[in-house]
Formats: C-alpha cells, sequence, structure tokens
C-alpha cells in the first residue's frame, strides 16, 4: 500500500518508520526541508507514563478560567469568535467529569506504556543515540495539600501498572543531590523510576 504521511515531527517520523517495516510504500509530507523543526524541534523530551493524566478534568475548567487574568496556569483558554473552538470546548467540558477523567487516564496511561515500550525497541534495534537519561524522573510539590493530592491521584496510574512512589524531601535531595539547596521548598515528592528523557529531535531526524 501507498501511504503519505503529513508532518516530519516525532509521530509522523516514527508512524513511518513503523509502516516501512510493515512493508508499505511510505512518503513524509513536511514544509521544511528536514524533520522534526516545529512541535518536536523544542519540546521537554520526557517519556513520562508517570505524568498519564488525562488534561480533561474537574481542575481543567477553573485553570481555564483563571488563565483570562493569569499566566501561570497548566492549561491556557483564548477565546475567539469561531464555532468550530466553542464546540470543541463543549466536547472538552463534558470530558471534565471525575468519572471519565479516570477512564480516560487509564487509557492514556496505557497507550503511555507501549509507546514507552515501542520507543526502546526502535532505540535497541537502530541503536540511535538521542542523549536517553534513565533512573526516572522526580514531581515534586510546594505544599503538603498539594503533594497530597498528587498522591492520591497517583493511584488511578499505579492501578494502570506505573509504578510511582511517594517519598520525603530528603528522598527527593538523595535521588538528585542538585535539589539540596531548593529543599526547604519541598514539602514531598513523587518518584516515577521507569520515566525517562532524552532528544527528540535528534531521535527524530535520525530515524529518517
Amino acid at each position: 500500500m501507498k501511504i503519505a504521511v503529513l508532518g516530519a515531527g516525532i509521530v509522523g517520523v516514527t508512524s513511518a518508520y513503523q509502516l516501512l517495516k510493515d512493508g508499505h510504500q511510505v512518503t513524509v509530507i513536511d514544509r521544511e526541508p528536514e524533520a522534526a523543526n516545529f512541535t518536536s524541534f523544542s519540546n521537554a523530551g520526557l517519556v513520562a507514563p508517570g505524568h498519564a493524566y488525562a488534561w480533561a478534568s474537574p481542575a481543567a475548567p477553573g485553570m481555564m478560567w483563571r488563565s483570562q487574568w493569569r499566566n501561570d496556569q497548566a492549561i491556557r483558554f483564548k477565546p475567539r469568535l469561531d464555532t468550530r473552538q466553542w464546540s470543541w470546548i463543549r466536547k472538552f467540558l463534558a470530558e471534565c467529569t471525575a468519572e471519565k477523567a479516570e477512564a480516560n487516564t487509564k487509557h492514556k496511561a496505557r497507550l503511555c506504556i507501549y509507546s514507552q515500550k515501542m520507543l526502546n525497541e526502535v532505540g535497541a534495534e537502530t541503536k540511535i543515540p538521542y542523549d536517553r537519561v534513565g533512573g526516572g524522573l522526580i514531581y515534586f510539590f510546594r505544599s503538603d495539600a498539594t503533594y497530597q493530592r498528587a498522591t492520591k491521584k497517583a493511584d488511578v496510574l499505579r492501578n494502570a501498572g506505573i509504578p510511582i512512589d511517594a517519598i520525603s524531601t530528603a528522598d527527593a535531595v538523595r535521588l538528585d543531590p542538585g535539589l539540596k539547596h531548593a529543599a526547604s521548598q519541598i514539602a514531598g515528592a513523587l518518584y516515577v523510576k521507569s520515566d525517562e528523557g532524552g532528544d527528540c529531535r535528534i531521535f527524530a531526524q535520525a530515524l529518517v
């Protein structure tokens, strides 16, 4: 089968790679002369099933509302006179119940676990160096209230098979001595030993 992939970011490139392995003829089309020049250029580079929460949650509407006058919200909403935007917002808000957020997080966690497994398989298969850093990720919290909420919230990911440990400030500093001077501002942390990181752009361009 002849298949065209639109966009040479990390998703387009890895999709094309798997399609080629399956025996298809693949053409990747992008506006730039080389791969990974947009979103895949300067993303966080984190492979983090330990943070696979669905964006649509009971907290999301409040964040969207506060983003109208605050720039520190995880979700930012800029309303426009666009019927397509409001149609999307209506569907998004419908997913913001606690029940749907838990169900969607479970789906996302399974996809993240599978994606990480495939990334590591392709990395071992191709021997592509992409500045991979293992050893897990630390998610720290500045107040005991947010730490306790996060610890409870993490149960849905634990139940999906993601190892998440609640650790003390001292444990966080032991794992990452670079946090020593910020210890007084850390109430507690979650440690996900299976999370990792790497350079998305290097990987995408080498895979091409």
